[in-house]
């Protein structure tokens, strides 16, 4: 028992992991994140909310799109996907129907060849080959497949019979595999690339409202659901989705809504979402497998977390509220700067070459040029020139540090 005790305590005492709260311009509540590079970004929220981002997250603006249509009380864009920076779907709900963009968000024209009447979940392998998933107006679990750009109904076996049980999420870890979380507490598990579905319960009593889904490897998944202060952890399955359990490293007495399951390009595991016990949000942390979770308390409630490069991980909840495990402060640097010093850099972003306009402050003799990833990695080092050729960096966020005998300057570079 007392082991127990200490491992419940233990998920929620780390402080190894910090986040940061960047401005989102509203208090709406921020529903869905989808980055589909390292510089673009999209949030759907409430009230027919949608932000972009074009430098990687710093700074997030409305949308003026044309072409969805809302209704009373399905005025929220509660999921998105992006295949590209500018080809995307997203579901409006959950009974306005989904959506597609092929010119970054501006504009959006109506998927009509779905027999779906309330609709959330969303996986997309490329712009011709996905699923969406929702219910049917008077039976439960109900979804689309899209294959070479045509649409069919799959089957499901067993689904329920009442509308509220949508399917909110999917995931696939190959052409062949996949799963979807339903909110009736069922799991859809498919192994013919969707043609056929199985319906598989989960622990809980009430069969708990599942949120969200995540196929880790080909043995370990989790789903996150609605705890209704009775779960105790996430669930887990270690066959493959064929059962499932609460997962024991993960409980906690703060019985949280498990709201949405990320893994980032490094292997870690996300999960976040409300704790009812102390009225806040929360996010758990998991190196990668089947092991302890950390947990860190938050303002507000996580309802989608996204990331790129390996490790750079954003959180979206209620009342406009988006995080990032990165300290922003750092990419403000330019502030720090000496104004009395002229340093321009341009053209910014740039997608090949940058170049330098130093003023007569600067000492160039012996000076250099480092750029820096935000993680702090070394990725580019010369001797001060005017003009640099950055071909071979990826695209994304860096600073570039010039060290002269003046001392050290940085600026903030986006590379496209």
């Amino acid at each position: 028992m007392l082991a127990g005790f200490a491992l419940l305590i233990s998920t929620v005492s780390s402080q190894a992991q910090e986040w940061f709260q960047v401005n989102s311009g509203t208090n709406k509540k921020l529903n869905t994140i989808d980055f589909p590079s390292s510089t673009i970004g999209y949030i759907g929220g409430n009230d027919s909310l949608l932000l972009k981002t074009t430098d990687g997250g710093q700074n997030w603006s409305p949308v003026n799109y044309t072409g969805i249509t809302f209704f009373p009380g399905g005025e929220h864009i509660i999921n998105l996907q992006f295949i590209t920076e500018d080809i995307g779907f997203l579901a409006v709900g959950p009974y306005s129907g989904s959506y597609k963009t092929i010119d970054g968000g501006l504009t959006w024209t109506p998927i009509i060849d779905l027999t779906t009447c309330f609709n959330q979940g969303l996986y997309f392998f490329d712009e011709n080959n996905g699923f969406i998933g929702g219910s049917g107006c008077f039976q439960g679990e109900k979804m689309n497949k899209m294959t070479a750009g045509v649409w069919s109904e799959p089957t499901i076996n067993t689904p329920t019979w009442t509308a509220d049980n949508l399917i909110v999420d999917y995931d696939f870890s190959s052409s062949n595999f996949g799963l979807a979380a339903s909110r009736s507490g069922y799991v859809l598990r498919t192994t013919d690339g969707g043609a056929n579905w199985d319906t598989i319960p989960t622990p809980g009593a009430v069969m708990n409202p599942l949120t969200s889904i995540l196929i880790v490897n080909n043995n370990l998944a989790y789903a996150g659901y609605v705890s209704l202060n009775i779960g105790f952890g996430l669930y887990v399955s270690i066959d493959n989705g064929l059962t499932w359990q609460e997962d024991i490293n993960s409980a906690t007495f703060l019985y949280p809504d498990f709201m949405c399951l990320h893994q980032s390009g490094d292997g870690k595991i996300f999960s976040g979402g409300y704790s009812p016990t102390t009225e806040s949000g929360v996010i758990f942390q998991n190196p990668g497998q089947w092991s302890l979770w950390e947990s860190f308390g938050l303002d507000q409630s996580i309802n989608s977390i996204d990331s790129y490069y390996d490790s750079i991980v954003f959180a979206v909840g209620d009342s406009g509220y988006i995080i990032v495990n990165q300290d922003w402060a750092v990419a403000g640097i330019d502030e720090n700067l000496n104004s009395s010093v002229q340093f321009d850099m341009y053209p910014n972003p740039t997608s090949s070459k940058v170049n330098f306009k130093i003023g007569t402050d600067f000492i160039i003799e012996n000076a250099h040029i480092n750029i820096f990833s935000l993680t702090g990695e070394l990725v580019h080092a010369e001797e001060f020139q005017h003009e640099i050729q950055l071909n071979k960096l990826q695209t994304g966020i860096y600073l570039v540090t010039i060290e002269t005998e003046n001392g050290s300057f940085t600026r903030r570079l986006v590379k496209e």
